[in-house]
């Protein structure tokens, strides 16, 4: 089955999800029926995922959490039950049955490498993911990262003269890490044209890999025109990340936040929520077509929550459309976060005011879980 043909099978699945197209092709593959797609690693005190290790791949190392973290079964559908059954490499052997959404088990704090498999109720074919839980934390491995984008990723900062992807690199060698960036920008395009135009054939062509593959789309195409995005994703990207991506490698769709001009939708509420249904059944399509482990970096929803206490020129610049010097430190701070699976909570003020920097640093650490 063509990726085309997966997406139509997705998208008719999810019906109203996508306010825009509802394609009527049925669905075939397997993958299209499995209940569970994934496992997340919740923070239990807050209930949300931690972005930085959601979803759980194989062979994850997990240093002692310095949050209580539970195991959490994510469904396409939800089931009469879902049950956990954990196997230690020392032997030890236990299950559980969760018959209530949103299907918890917290994650072992015994040392020891499992294998983790859920199943549902329903039936269709179980899920299994390899991961150890370390007794000392584990030494940080350099991390090789492809970033893909438009003047939204591109926009210099000021303050440092660093755009987000060079920015997020300069925060990780300030916190002890190693980022390798490859960057394919072009301003004002779409993934579409940057496909379509070969600029990111080499990157995406095998000979170097990547542990993390960040793709920010043209502003406001995702909202209008999910069809196009979708069709940009599962169509042309999709197939190099077997090839492009490291075992246990990730993809990062950077969502992106409602414009000052919120047309054609009648306010910016409305223009952010159409981007939030559209990229979560987005996700749903490319977790149901291709089962590719992925994280929807929460950009937007970072923009929102300090927009409500500042106004929109806190972060957008007077075009209404790109990030000013604060907003590029929220973008990096965020997806810091989520490339190195660490709370942004304690990292360095750069250029910024401390007390913005810190705000700025808290909002991103509470939009990915920590």
């Amino acid at each position: 089955m063509s990726y085309r043909r997966r997406l139509g099978s997705v998208a008719a699945l999810l019906g109203a999800v996508l306010l825009w197209v509802a394609p009527d092709v049925s669905a075939g593959s397997a993958a299209a029926t499995r209940a569970v797609t994934g496992v997340s690693l919740v923070n239990a005190a807050t209930g949300r995922p931690l972005l930085g290790l959601s979803p759980l791949t194989d062979d994850t190392v997990l240093d002692p959490a310095p949050v209580p973290l539970t195991l959490r079964a994510d469904v396409a559908a939800r089931p009469g039950s879902v049950t956990f059954t954990l196997t230690g490499a020392h032997g030890t052997r236990t299950t559980h049955t969760d018959a209530r959404a949103p299907y918890l088990w917290p994650l072992p704090s015994t040392p020891d490498a499992y294998t983790l498999t859920v199943q549902a109720s329903t039936g269709g074919a179980p899920l299994s993911v390899r991961f150890t839980v370390a007794a000392t934390a584990t030494a940080a491995a350099p991390l090789d990262v492809l970033f893909v984008g438009n003047s939204l990723l591109g926009t210099v900062n000021h303050g440092s003269g660093e755009d987000t992807p060079a920015l997020v690199r300069h925060l990780a060698s300030a916190a002890g890490r190693t980022l390798n960036v490859t960057e394919v920008i072009h301003s004002g395009y779409t993934l579409r044209q940057t496909w379509d135009d070969g600029l990111v054939a080499t990157a995406l062509g095998g000979a170097r890999r990547y542990d993390a593959i960040v793709l920010q789309e043209y502003s406001t195409l995702l909202a209008t025109n999910p069809a196009a995005a979708g069709h940009t994703l599962l169509d042309l990207y999709a197939p190099t990340f077997a090839r492009a991506l490291k075992p246990g490698g990730r993809v990062v769709l950077f969502k992106n936040w409602a414009l000052v001009d919120p047309s054609p939708f009648p306010t910016r509420a409305a223009a952010t929520s159409a981007i939030d249904t559209n990229a979560a059944a987005l996700s749903a399509a490319l977790s149901a077509a291709l089962r590719t482990p992925h994280v929807i970096a929460p950009i937007g929803d970072a923009f929102e929550t300090l927009i409500a206490a500042h106004g929109a020129s806190y972060l957008i610049t007077p075009d209404g459309k790109h990030p000013n010097d604060t907003a590029v430190y929220l973008d990096a701070v965020t997806l810091y976060g989520i490339l190195c699976r660490d709370s942004p909570r304690t990292l360095p003020d750069l250029y910024l005011p401390s007390p913005t920097a810190t705000e700025l640093r808290a909002v991103a650490a509470t939009a990915i879980g920590y």
